[in-house]
């Protein structure tokens, strides 16, 4: 809501007490269009810094990109060699099935006489052998269970059969309602694509109502693995989390993943706060890579590691900026750069640890020193802002150092979700 003022001619007071009230009143409106300055300020910075995003400077995911900045995308240098495999690379082909797990042979032999006369005789094994993998013809089977009845001959009473347990209700066994959850889960169709789908692939004509019956059975099949999986992942003694946009229908939600080596547990919260952070980690007590986001603040600080690659991402962004703001950008993405290829190197070379360590405290030294810096600009508000923030959470950066196990980057989560 803007202040509107009369831009009529100045009003002359006719006494001192109306000319105190006038300051007064003018005061107010002064203080009032100052907010409103300092409210527009911080809107033009914001848009300023929506304007600039990528997915080379900032979290934003590479779909979101537009074509000009798809094009901006740093690419390989040229190699100047020829396309296709290089001399010395191993060949990669597709290894033949055994004999024993081929389903039918033609054999092809040539002919028993040679053109001098002679008999030719057949080797035992054929000089070469061409593979063919091809799809059968497919088609759903139908299995009827048939109860009977019996009467008894001396007092007439009917005894009727009873379904064992264990037969499937309804009319989906559980090998199609598994394909109904893999065609909706893993391949996002929606339930008329796996209608579609069913009647082109199985011959099988299902109802919209009845598909989507068919995935609502899926949670007491899968509740118990699924309960098991996120107590064996709060249980690691490392993992990543991360979260991205999910819609259910018409509504937005939010995808959470807590992810480790061998297991990936997955969770659905309406929210992207503090609240779904806690239910996802629950009893979580290891070390947790996450990128820089507030909600996991309640991680503990000697448990928490920030990933490297979301920092060169806000550092490079930084450096595209004028000034002294970029002289610090470019500062902070050398050092980051440098801390990728001092552990690249201890990687390959794991028994220099003390050098290796050595190097790691310089270029903390030298990076706390150039955020201290950054957060005392004048002149660069939101940089010296983002530098402020990132030294208060500085030591999230280094907790890598206390277990050689712990990665610098989320990339493990980022490619789970």
């Amino acid at each position: 809501m803007f202040l509107k003022l009369n831009l009529e001619k100045p009003p002359k007071p006719k006494s001192l007490e109306a000319a105190h009230h006038l300051i007064e009143e003018q005061w107010r409106h002064i203080k009032a269009l100052q907010a409103q300055i300092e409210a527009l300020e911080a809107s033009v910075e914001a848009l300023k810094s929506r304007s600039g995003c990528s997915s080379r400077n900032s979290s934003q995911p590479p779909s979101m990109d537009s074509p000009a900045q798809r094009h901006q995308r740093r690419r390989k240098p040229a190699s100047g060699r020829k396309r296709g495999a290089q001399p010395g690379h191993k060949k990669h082909e597709r290894a033949r099935v055994p004999e024993e797990r081929v389903d039918r042979f033609h054999r092809y032999y040539p002919d028993g006489q040679c053109a001098c006369g002679g008999s030719v005789v057949p080797e035992s094994a054929p000089y070469a052998r061409h593979q063919l993998f091809d799809l059968p013809v497919v088609r759903h089977t139908v299995t009827e269970y048939q109860s009977y009845a019996r009467t008894c001959g001396a007092c007439g009473k009917q005894h009727k059969a009873r379904l064992p347990h264990g037969v499937p209700t309804g009319q989906m066994g559980p090998g199609l309602i598994s394909q109904i959850l893999l065609l909706s889960g893993q391949f996002h169709l929606s339930i008329r694509q796996i209608q579609q789908f069913l009647k082109t692939h199985w011959q099988l004509d299902f109802s919209i109502g009845a598909i989507s019956q068919a995935q609502g059975k899926a949670n007491p099949w899968l509740g118990p693995v699924y309960r098991q999986i996120g107590e064996q992942v709060r249980k690691a003694p490392l993992a990543h989390a991360d979260e991205t946009r999910h819609i259910r229908g018409t509504n937005q939600r939010w995808l959470w993943a807590l992810v480790t080596e061998t297991l990936c547990y997955f969770m659905v919260h309406y929210a992207r706060g503090k609240a779904a952070a806690s239910a996802l980690l629950g009893d979580f007590h290891g070390y947790l890579v996450t990128d820089h986001y507030a909600a996991y603040n309640d991680v503990p600080r000697d448990k928490r590691q920030l990933c490297w690659a979301h920092l060169i991402r806000h550092f490079l962004r930084i450096s595209e900026r004028k000034g002294q703001a970029g002289q610090t950008g470019k500062r902070l993405l050398l050092i980051a750069h440098s801390v990728f290829r001092t552990h690249h190197r201890h990687a390959d070379q794991p028994d220099a640890h003390a050098r290796y360590q050595r190097r790691m405290q310089r270029l903390r030294k030298s990076f706390q020193a150039t955020l201290q810096a950054g957060s005392e600009l004048k002149g660069a508000k939101r940089t010296a802002n983002q530098c402020r923030h990132l030294l208060k959470d500085e030591p999230l950066c280094w907790t890598f150092l206390q277990h050689p196990a712990i990665p610098l980057t989320n990339n493990l989560a980022e490619r789970a979700i």
